[in-house]
């Protein structure tokens, strides 16, 4: 039976370029069918037109459809819905992800398309389902959905355990095949852990996953980002975890096992300023970690609490100023638009945010998700209901809406952007950094990167070489050493270098660019030569 796994940002989403990235929950379902033989493809619909989508979807005639819905591309989901239904009217429509999770009942009142949706984690759930249809069972004898029952009643059948040990999934990128795919982009995206131990009122991760963390190995972890290096050439990954350093041992045997490796891969993350400290920081900064990103929401303690953030403003302050200790990129999520936000809320967020320094700032309006404690406060209230839904044109709710909620959002995007500005390492910091992580090839990579962008190509070279000494080969020096090359004249010096860096990594599109950028060269350059004489430039 062949099985065909959909994905549409919607309207707003269309612009969007993290919203356009297929979901990493679908990427390990497809894994997972894949790998126990299903013949099973992707459809990232969020770039082609719905004429296009309803074509691929007449030519595929797929016996199943999974769908992921989120509240913001809901109704774009469930359209597919129909167009799958309408190709072949024998088609079993499942739609899953946090949207159909927490409005399953209300979804299948509304849509007869839909057969069933799956609650929670879907990759067992996906697999027993399909094997089902194969089958010609009921999908009422499927542990982990929400059907029709008697009378077209919606009902949940029995639960499904979480799946306990998630280093018995397969890599996502490792079984990608489909249709109107970026795979390099959206392999880039991993999650090495499930489930968020804290209850933010406006987050339904603990609902979708639960509030019990449960973790990938260090060792599944580097395996993934040593296929995604080797067979993908990416050189940058995204660790898309809620929570990515709550487990202390786990992230410092990573990073430990990350250096071993030498991948030389840099990488980001997300996390909580209370789960953080600067060893782990450190560990994480040696091992290519580029970017952290804390949710902080605001420097009001009233509306910390409002938000249940479980976070104090001293640990924001604590967790900020170890970042910058150890050279990461200090990035921060505040959210705008709170009912009960006031002018000295305001000016206590620019007090902190002056005083922390981060290099950027991401501003989120608060917005009404089901599955949060905030959706059911308003429920009771008496101002939304799960039908709602079906009917209101909008995307997404917010808690605010009016002047006064855009004013907000405006204010804090502006205080980013200038306090932002003026928070880039200066020298002294980025010095006191590679005293402080002696050997750390990410510190001198960030001082090297720091003289190009001050024009000093002499600087440069010389720290991109000597990392090149520690770590021959090492593909972010030999292609910031072919930056420089290239902007003093010495192209076929560049070219070398790229080729050292191609041959080291042979799939890597970002290396192949710079080359194609460099175009050919001529006759037998300077190359070595020319290199010495800008290394001891000024």
């Amino acid at each position: 039976m062949k099985v065909l796994l959909l994905y549409k940002s919607g309207r707003p989403g269309a612009g969007d370029y993290f919203a356009r990235m297929m979901p990493v929950g679908l990427g390990w379902i497809h894994a997972t069918l894949r790998a126990h033989g299903v013949d099973s493809s992707l459809a990232n619909l969020s770039r082609v037109s719905w004429a296009e989508a309803a074509r691929l979807l007449r030519r595929e005639r797929p016996g199943v459809a999974g769908i992921t819905l989120y509240t913001f591309n809901r109704h774009a989901g469930l359209r597919l819905a129909a167009l799958a239904r309408k190709a072949n009217p024998r088609c079993v429509v499942i739609v899953g992800g946090p949207h159909a999770t927490h409005l399953g009942a209300s979804i299948l009142r509304h849509h007869p398309e839909v057969d069933a949706v799956a609650l929670g984690e879907g990759e067992l759930t996906m697999l027993d389902a399909v094997r089902a249809a194969e089958a010609g069972q009921p999908l009422s004898g499927v542990a982990g959905l929400m059907v029709r029952g008697a009378g077209g009643t919606p009902r949940p059948t029995p639960p499904r355990p979480t799946v306990a040990d998630l280093d018995s999934l397969p890599f996502p990128a490792a079984h990608y095949a489909g249709h109107h795919l970026d795979v390099e982009a959206e392999s880039s995206f991993v999650i090495t852990s499930r489930g968020c131990p804290a209850r933010c009122t406006f987050c339904n991760t603990p609902d979708f996953w639960g509030t019990r963390m449960r973790f990938r190995s260090a060792r599944h972890m580097v395996e993934e980002i040593r296929y995604l290096k080797e067979t993908l050439g990416l050189l940058f990954v995204n660790v898309r975890d809620d929570t990515f350093t709550v487990n202390k041992r786990r992230v410092i045997e990573f990073c430990r096992q990350l250096i071993d490796a030498g991948l030389h891969v840099r990488w980001s993350c997300q996390s909580r300023v209370n789960a953080i400290d600067e060893e782990r920081l450190a560990w994480m900064r040696r091992a290519g970690c580029d970017h952290i990103q804390y949710g902080i929401e605001s420097g009001s303690p009233a509306l910390l609490a409002r938000l249940a953030k479980d976070i104090s403003v001293e640990e924001i302050r604590q967790a900020a100023a170890a970042t910058r200790r150890v050279g990461l990129t200090l990035s921060i999520y505040l959210i705008s638009g709170i009912p009960e936000e006031t002018e000295e809320d305001v000016r206590l967020t620019q007090e902190l945010l002056e005083e922390i320094r981060p290099h950027d700032g991401i501003v989120a309006p608060l917005a009404v998700f089901p599955g949060t404690h905030l959706y059911e406060e308003m429920k009771r209230a008496g101002r939304i209901a799960d039908d709602d839904w079906i009917a209101e044109p909008r995307d997404t709710l917010y808690a605010m809406g009016g002047e006064k909620a855009k004013r907000s959002f405006r204010r804090l995007t502006r205080m980013c952007g200038r306090i932002g500005r003026a928070a880039r390492y200066t020298r002294a910091e980025l010095e006191e950094h590679k005293r402080r992580l002696p050997g750390a090839w990410p510190a001198w990579l960030a001082s090297a990167e720091a003289y190009e962008e001050e024009g000093r190509a002499g600087p440069a070279l010389r720290e991109y070489e000597a990392v090149l000494e520690l770590h021959p080969g090492h593909p972010w020096a030999l292609m910031g050493t072919a930056r420089v090359l290239a902007a003093t004249g010495d192209q076929e010096g560049a070219r070398l270098c790229l080729d050292q860096a191609a041959a080291s990594v042979p799939g890597s599109s970002l290396i192949a660019s710079m080359r194609e950028a460099l175009g050919p060269v001529p006759g037998r350059g300077p190359g070595r030569r020319a290199r010495r004489a800008v290394t001891v430039g000024p």
